[in-house]
């Protein structure tokens, strides 16, 4: 009797289990017979164009005008190609190729007589077509529906191609438990394009655009395509030269200054390039002021140098994104630089904008790029400095700009500033791990590293810190001076010293030819372009035996 009750209770418990369990097998064999729309898939209603960018869905959206496809200009600046530039302001799109600049504003029309650019709500879009001269792409439109649709792919190579066994629904997801997609079924020997396999599913484009998950047993025929690139991609040509670069920045800051050129050169041994300071931007228009001079050309020249001069930022006067965010002031300051170099006879443009902010830095990578067709054209070549890299600076994108430019400077110091904790300008490590991190962006044939000829005696008194930056040559004399006892840091890779004055505490980490060989090896080991000197005339003769990089 017991054993039959036991028996009896395991049949209810069966049945129960198989009522809980037996809709999911079902389902299981068969499919979910959820539904989604592909409208709730796309999201897109009216002009409105789904945007499908290497087969992922985008939250921006597209816009068909006059059976043209406009994608979202800050979009396409973004995920596409960042050398479409556009200003709000001006409401002019620049795109910077090797040796022109192409321009466009909402007149221009294709040969088609479609317009380049639309507005939308405020917001900039450009024609696929447009995009795709300049852009590495290819595209698929499926605008017939109610549903429209760009597939955008940047991907080459082989694919595969199939066709449908027997009637099918598509899927949203790798799975029978997910939704089909509403009124779509696929027949039987409709041709469908692979792009992604996952496990016993396939992920499929159909030939009227859709996209959707189904069995790859359900699949027959499967072809292997292949998709070539057709791009002609331009060359953005650099100069070399033929010879490790050693520069060394000639500060001057007034036309008299200019008649020192024999005492720093005659100072050094090795150098071939040297970069006077003679060009300051002075007001937002573009517009600089110089102290450039032929004679001064002429004499290095005749020493066997080459002259790039160096043009910055400094003046507090100036807004270097007002000047940078302007199409008119690009092409006033470049046009003004390339005058000037046929005018004085120099070989190069050393460009230091510094203390560059988020918000400057496209307009800056623009200028660069626009700087560097007319320098290219001229035979000048293009250097620009950049800081060490670090976290908070990844928006000088040193990648763009070694692109374009021959040369691409790491200011190899100021590890320890005027303002900070006291500390050495260019301890090896900060040295080294400069280099390394520059080396991920920007290629070594075309990497300079600069190191300094100064340090800082630093004060700390009441815990307050100050600096004054002193020369090589300076800093010896303090030593000698103030009897100071240096001991070599095997951490930093310098003499280190420090004296008590006071209730102040005096320190200093030197730079001299024990510690600049570190850094010359440095460069050497990675086999950089050159190195450059900050600042000519602040260094003892005998340390040019070192920084000579050949």
């Amino acid at each position: 009797m017991k054993k039959r009750v036991l028996a009896g209770i395991a049949i209810v418990l069966c049945i129960i289990l198989g009522i809980m369990f037996l809709p999911r097998e079902v389902e299981e064999l068969v499919g979910s017979n959820e539904k989604v729309s592909e409208a709730q898939i796309y999201q897109v209603k009216d002009d409105e164009v789904a945007l499908i960018y290497n087969y992922s869905l985008q939250k921006a959206k597209a816009v068909y005008k006059d059976e043209v496809v406009y994608i979202p200009l800050n979009w396409t600046r973004s995920i596409l190609n960042d050398k479409f530039y556009y200003s709000d302001d001006e409401k002019l799109l620049s795109y910077a190729l090797p040796t022109e600049i192409v321009y466009a504003n909402f007149d221009n029309v294709d040969k088609n007589g479609k317009p380049l650019l639309i507005e939308k709500d405020g917001k900039a879009y450009i024609s696929i077509e447009t995009v795709k001269t300049y852009t590495d792409i290819w595209t698929d439109i499926f605008a017939d529906g109610n549903i429209k649709k760009i597939y955008i792919n940047n991907n080459f190579g082989e694919f595969e191609e199939a066709n449908i066994k027997s009637k099918s629904e598509l899927r949203v997801d790798a799975d029978m438990f997910s939704a089909s997609i509403e009124n779509v079924e696929l027949e039987k020997g409709e041709k469908v394009t692979v792009v992604e396999q996952k496990g016993k599913w396939d992920r499929v484009l159909t030939e009227t655009g859709l996209l959707g998950y189904i069995k790859r047993k359900h699949l027959k025929n499967i072809t292997k395509g292949s998709r070539v690139s057709s791009f002609d991609k331009p060359e953005y040509t650099s100069i070399s030269m033929n010879e490790k670069v050693v520069l060394g920045w000639h500060q001057v800051t007034a036309t008299a200054a200019n008649k020192n050129l024999s005492k720093v050169v005659d100072n050094t041994k090795g150098m071939n390039v040297i970069s006077p300071t003679w060009f300051k931007l002075s007001d937002n228009n573009g517009n600089y002021t110089s102290i450039a001079s032929k004679d001064y050309v002429d004499a290095a020249h005749s020493s066997g140098l080459k002259v790039w001069p160096l043009i910055d930022n400094f003046s507090d006067k100036i807004s270097t994104l007002k000047i940078l965010s302007s199409s008119t002031n690009r092409k006033k300051l470049i046009s003004n630089l390339m005058s000037d170099a046929k005018e004085y006879g120099f070989d190069g443009i050393n460009i230091d904008f510094e203390s560059l902010t988020q918000d400057n830095a496209p307009h800056f990578i623009e200028f660069i790029r626009e700087l560097s067709a007319s320098c290219r054209n001229n035979r000048l070549v293009l250097s620009v400095d950049v800081p060490t890299p670090a976290s908070y600076n990844m928006y000088y994108e040193r990648d763009a700009l070694a692109e374009v430019v021959d040369y691409v400077i790491n200011m190899g110091y100021d590890e320890h500033y005027s303002g900070s904790d006291e500390g050495s300008s260019a301890s090896i490590d900060f040295v080294k791990d400069s280099i390394t991190d520059s080396l991920k962006e920007v290629p070594k044939e075309k990497l300079i590293n600069a190191v300094p000829v100064y340090t800082r005696v630093w004060t700390k008194e009441n815990d307050k810190v100050s600096s004054s930056a002193v020369g090589m040559s300076a800093a010896s004399n303090w030593v000698k001076e103030n009897n100071v006892n240096l001991i070599w840091d095997d951490k930093v890779g310098q003499y280190v010293g420090q004296i008590s004055v006071g209730n102040a505490t005096k320190y200093i980490w030197m730079e001299d030819e024990k510690s600049m060989k570190l850094k010359i090896d440095a460069v050497r080991e990675a086999d950089l372009a050159g190195v450059a000197v900050w600042k000519l005339g602040l260094e003892p003769r005998e340390i040019w035996d070192v920084i000579s990089y050949k």
